[in-house]
């Protein structure tokens, strides 16, 4: 378990590393942009230096607006090109570039503010939060006015200082719906106040005594959080101790070996699992067992969801961590107006409002597709097993169905797999597309990479092709004993693409489905001994086929050969007449994989009812012809004379 978690851990790091320094790393196209009233004239190059998420609504783009890592408000700007007829000059700024704009001079001016609360203000005696708070609302002047036909507001602080434009209104704010009133003076008189409110409450937020409280929060919410997970992981353990139990009863009945007595064996095995757990004696092991992984991988990854929430929740509430449970959690505006935001969450409005106005944080998409794709495969296990098992209990199917329905569970198991992979890699790529991360580069890369895979799995679509016949059409299941090309072996696994045996020595074969031709199955449906014996030449025939008969007939009657053989058996008859001897030849029908055990016995009886009966196996004769004359020498041997 903690080597799992070690891996997952590693491979989680290492994906949001490569997203982080995608994302930190890349720059947004510079756009030729003119922003009325901020005095930005047409040829100056403008670009966004950080992330801003941008939502459509019909023709317009929205952005929002962030003051201390903290939605202020939301600027608008059209998709599509339009023409301001204001000031006769093309309006194609975007949501992002406008974002970014307000933002940095919202924050000069934030900065400003708590410089001057830090370094005028306690020389002029004023020390208190509550005094402080009036005196920059003095210093702070927020203006609302218009100059060529276009409205804007601006910002002065301390009150003697140079005025500043931070918002100016555009087309695209005034087609915006809204419930103030679309009037430029209108929009610039809302705005200004919510600039002003918004600015005073981000510089309380930077007090102490603000900051003490929500430590004080971030405490409480930490210790829930452990205590949570503790919760969990004790649940987890005990899943896990239930787990390992069942995966020892599932590696015992695997290494059941063909020879053995399955009925006593799997008898032993079902009364160990429902000691286990009796309230579930009517599910397989495997089902048991796939319902503990997926409780197993719930509470594994709630507990990861858990934390980066909580971390993230924290995180948002202080101001120079702000911008860290953006990055985290995501931002919304999900029921924001143009003239105030109402507070949301992220990830509950992304799902309201199918990611239309609201985004997530790259952990935290990482993370759910992380959760999404692990419950998917072992809720995908637990159902395949689950209908494996409901078919396999009913009456009316027969035990070769029963094994080809355990071989598609297993095949279904890895699709679901594969299918899952797949669309997890196409959602990240979908995503780090629209974080913007793809530059030529990286796509003339990826085109190659896509090139090369192409040529290196031509074969790859024979091998599928031929697995899916070979599954369709029964050929053979997980279990059987099978021979292809002079490869014999028990069948391990079956995939799409390939078939593994293990034969005799131990040996693992994995043979491509593609280049299968001819197979013969041994056990399918049934199994059958094809003993041939050969006796002396001068035996009784009869009498050493009664004899066989006889033995055949007694080990169908014993009990406990009775559940191996299907039929009576029968001796065919003499097959051959050679000079080795006499060949004869019985067959007896057994149930599948039990061919060997049952010629096995049926041979051990057989020899010691030819040693009672002093019936001789067949041997090789010869005959030889000798010319000429026959003499014994001297030392007893026979010596043949010559005759010229």
């Amino acid at each position: 378990m903690v080597r799992k978690f070690i891996r997952i851990l590693t491979f989680l790091l290492s994906i949001t590393l490569l997203v982080l320094t995608l994302t930190l790393t890349w720059e947004f196209p510079t756009i030729a942009q003119t922003i009325p009233g901020l005095g930005m004239s047409a040829d100056e190059e403008i670009s966004v230096n950080y992330y801003v998420p941008v939502f459509k609504r019909g023709n317009l783009e929205i952005a929002p607006v962030f003051l201390d890592g903290k939605i202020v408000g939301t600027i608008a700007s059209f998709i599509q090109l339009k023409s301001n007829t204001n000031n006769n000059q093309a309006s194609i700024y975007s949501a992002a570039v406008r974002s970014q704009l307000i933002h940095t001079k919202a924050q000069k001016i934030l900065t400003n503010m708590t410089r001057y609360t830090q370094e005028v203000l306690p020389k002029r005696g004023i020390y208190t939060i509550e005094d402080q708070e009036k005196e920059l609302r003095k210093q702070l002047v927020t203006t609302s006015s218009e100059n060529n036909g276009t409205a804007f507001v601006s910002v002065t602080f301390p009150q003697n200082d140079v005025p500043e434009i931070v918002f100016s209104v555009t087309q695209a704010d005034i087609e915006r719906p809204r419930f103030g009133g679309s009037q430029p003076l209108r929009i610039v008189e809302i705005s200004s106040k919510n600039i002003e409110n918004k600015l005073i409450q981000a510089w309380k937020e930077r007090q102490s005594p603000y900051l003490l409280a929500q430590a004080q929060l971030a405490m409480l919410v930490l210790v829930g959080l452990t205590c949570t997970s503790l919760t969990l992981g004790w649940i987890q353990k005990q899943v896990t101790i239930g787990q390992r139990k069942l995966r020892d009863s599932l590696l015992d009945s695997e290494t059941i070996q063909p020879e053995d007595n399955q009925t006593s064996s799997s008898s032993k095995i079902t009364e160990k699992f429902i000691a286990i757990a009796p309230q579930f004696d009517k599910l397989s092991i495997e089902q048991r067992y796939s319902l503990y992984a997926l409780y197993s991988s719930t509470l594994f990854w709630t507990q990861w969801l858990i934390w980066l929430l909580g971390i993230g929740y924290i995180s948002s509430l202080f101001y120079w961590t702000r911008s860290w449970s953006n990055w985290m959690i995501g931002v919304t505006i999900r029921g924001s107006r143009a003239e105030e935001v109402i507070v949301g969450w992220a990830p509950l409005d992304w799902i309201l409002s199918f990611g239309q106005e609201a985004s997530l944080g790259t952990p935290l998409f990482i993370l759910l597709l992380l959760l999404v794709a692990r419950l998917s495969i072992k809720g995908g296990d637990a159902l395949s097993d689950f209908f494996a098992r409901r078919w396999s209990e009913q009456k009316s199917i027969q035990k070769r169905q029963t094994l080809r329905v355990s071989t598609l569970a297993r095949v279904s198991k890895a699709w679901l797999r594969a299918i899952v992979y797949l669309l997890l890699g196409v959602t990240l790529l979908h995503h780090l597309h629209q974080l913007g991360t793809f530059t030529q580069v990286v796509t003339v890369f990826l085109g190659f990479i896509s090139f090369a895979l192409s040529l290196a799995s031509q074969n790859l679509l024979k091998d599928l092709i031929a697995g899916l016949m070979i599954l369709s059409e029964d050929q053979y299941a997980v279990g059987d004993w099978i021979i292809i090309d002079g490869q014999n072996g028990l069948v391990q696994t079956i995939t799409l693409r390939v078939t593994k045996l293990r034969n005799l020595d131990g040996e693992l074969i994995t043979i491509p489905n593609g280049s299968i031709g001819v197979v013969r199955n041994l056990s399918s449906e049934w199994s059958q001994v094809n003993y041939a014996i050969e006796v002396a030449y001068d035996a009784d025939v009869d009498r050493v086929m009664g004899v066989m008969e006889a033995i055949a007939q007694q080990l169908y009657c014993d009990p406990q050969w009775q559940n191996q053989i299907l039929e009576a058996p029968k001796v065919l008859g003499v097959d051959k007449i050679a000079h080795t001897g006499i060949e004869i030849r019985l067959i007896i029908k057994t149930q599948p994989m039990q061919q060997w055990l049952v010629g096995r016995e049926f041979r051990r009886r057989l020899k010691k009812a030819f040693d009672e009966q002093g019936i001789e196996v067949g041997v090789p004769q010869q005959v030889m012809y000798i010319n000429g004359p026959v003499s014994k020498t001297n030392n007893g041997n026979f010596k043949i004379n010559s005759q010229n």
